[in-house]
């Protein structure tokens, strides 16, 4: 099996080097591990959120689970995103999945008050800003001025 996990030897390095590279790449999306409640809205609807992020595997990867609950108690939407850094593309990037069998793979860019996804011009943008000890984020649809989405959450 050349290329697999049973050709790596104690003695390669690159193998130690990947893992400090994918360890470090995630450094932007740390302040999202954890567990928060949120409130907000989405699709002009007033939402709660519950918001879980764990570091998984080897902890070179990010799993993040939202789900928000209306006004009426019933769930509005539920998204799991993986937040990986690409070793040899020397990006970070999240894969969401969500409803209906869908998922979406995204470059994300630290910014100076948190970070965004990359989505181009005809997606959906989503920006994270971290704020004291909160975060909030908003989803703004293409040829829309105001977030169709935003929720502030507070660690729980």
């Amino acid at each position: 099996m050349t290329g697999s996990w049973h050709d790596r030897s104690m003695a390669d390095d690159s193998w130690t080097i990947q893992g400090q590279q994918a360890d470090a790449g995630l450094a932007p999306v740390r302040c999202i591990l954890g567990e928060w409640s949120g409130e907000g809205h989405c699709h002009g609807e007033a939402v709660t959120g519950r918001m879980h992020g764990a570091a998984v595997i080897d902890g070179s990867w990010i799993e993040v689970e939202e789900t928000l609950i209306g006004a009426d108690g019933s769930v509005v939407h539920t998204d799991r995103s993986l937040y990986r850094f690409n070793v040899e593309a020397e990006a970070l990037e999240a894969i969401q999945l969500f409803e209906r069998g869908s998922m979406t793979t995204s470059l994300v860019e630290s910014t100076n008050d948190g970070f965004r996804w990359i989505t181009g011009p005809g997606a959906p943008q989503l920006r994270f800003f971290v704020e004291g000890d909160g975060l909030r984020y908003t989803v703004i649809l293409p040829g829309e001025d105001a977030p169709a989405a935003e929720m502030t959450y507070k660690r729980a």
